[in-house]
């Protein structure tokens, strides 16, 4: 609960800290840019085809975890709900974990963390944790 309450003191003072009073802009060098810049049309580009399947074995390495980064992340990471994010569960599971303090005040990731112990055991590695939207993963 520490942590929570020193990130949360941490983002509010540096969204405090940053005013837009610090930044100088300078109008000349602005409109010099724009005068200089290049008209570019999309029909100029190609994509070749290995950018196409590195950008496709990107995805598809995304959507296999591997059991042991969900362990690590869990046990490091696990009050914040990484390990959730990690596999691929709901975008905004982070926020819930995060603000029950590890999902019930901790209880929610000791439980993940043994789920994904037994999934390491038994072979069965993060398959209930991958692209689960429910908060209680396990149910």
């Amino acid at each position: 609960m520490k942590k929570l309450i020193v990130s949360l003191i941490a983002v509010l003072a540096i969204a405090f800290s940053a005013n837009a009073a610090s930044y100088k802009v300078d109008n000349n060098a602005i409109d010099a840019l724009i005068e200089n810049a290049t008209e570019v049309y999309t029909a100029d580009f190609m994509v070749p085809a290995t950018a196409t399947a590195a950008a496709n074995a990107t995805v598809t390495a995304a959507a296999n975890p591997n059991a042991t980064t969900a362990l690590i992340l869990n046990i490091f990471l696990g009050w914040c709900g990484v390990h959730r994010h990690y596999c691929g569960t709901a975008p905004w599971m982070w926020a819930a974990y995060l603000f029950t303090g590890g999902g019930i005040f901790g209880i929610l990731d000791i439980v993940d963390f043994v789920m994904l112990v037994v999934g390491l055991s038994d072979g069965s590695g993060v398959a209930k944790f991958i692209n689960n939207p429910k908060f209680i993963a396990w149910l």
